[in-house]
């Protein structure tokens, strides 16, 4: 063998070296790899659950609001038929109960404060059903607005603006109160 043929040989060793040493640096950056999506995998699922149900809590939210407004409504009324309407808007609480099998469902993927102040809110309205007083709607709005603003935090939105406390007739934090201006006066 000459000189060319040590080359060739040493050329090849070089190449089968550098081919065998890519491959295993491939191999390793393979295992990290999976190793850090084993990792992230709950965390992606978890914060998936969550999306899911507030986007879906979003679609239910203005129903409730619809229903403690249509009981307050009609617990302002006068009428001979307002108390039986009241009691009729009051005894509609669908809206409620998807908001409570919503909770329920996704129970084991929501913070705790999420859950707390969810059950809070489905707990007043379904007390509103059975004791209507107008007071009780001042205390599911509170509650509504608060779940919303738990959320918003959960989420990493701001609370409510200030400028949105304006328009409801308060200064306050929302959570102590957020009835509506036409309300307050009742």
């Amino acid at each position: 063998m000459g000189d060319l043929g040590i080359w060739v040989l040493l050329g090849g060793l070089v190449s089968l070296v550098s081919v065998l040493a890519g491959i295993a640096l491939q191999h390793w950056f393979d295992l990290q790899k999976q190793e850090r999506e084993v990792r992230q995998h709950p965390r992606q699922v978890l914060y998936s659950k969550q999306t899911e149900f507030y986007d879906r809590a979003a679609q239910i939210l203005p129903e409730i609001n619809g229903y403690i407004t249509e009981v307050n409504v009609w617990l302002g009324e006068t009428g001979p038929n307002a108390k039986q309407k009241a009691k009729d808007a009051a005894g509609e609480t669908q809206d409620v109960w998807k908001l409570h099998e919503l909770v329920e469902s996704y129970s084991m993927y929501l913070p705790e404060k999420v859950l707390r102040a969810g059950n809070e809110l489905i707990g007043e309205c379904m007390s509103l059903s059975h004791s209507l007083r107008v007071e009780r709607t001042y205390t599911c709005w509170d509650l509504l607005v608060s779940f919303q603003n738990t959320i918003r935090e959960c989420v990493g939105v701001d609370r409510i603006s200030a400028d949105l406390l304006k328009a409801f007739g308060t200064q306050e934090e929302p959570a102590q109160s957020a009835q509506p201006p036409a309300q307050a006066d009742a």
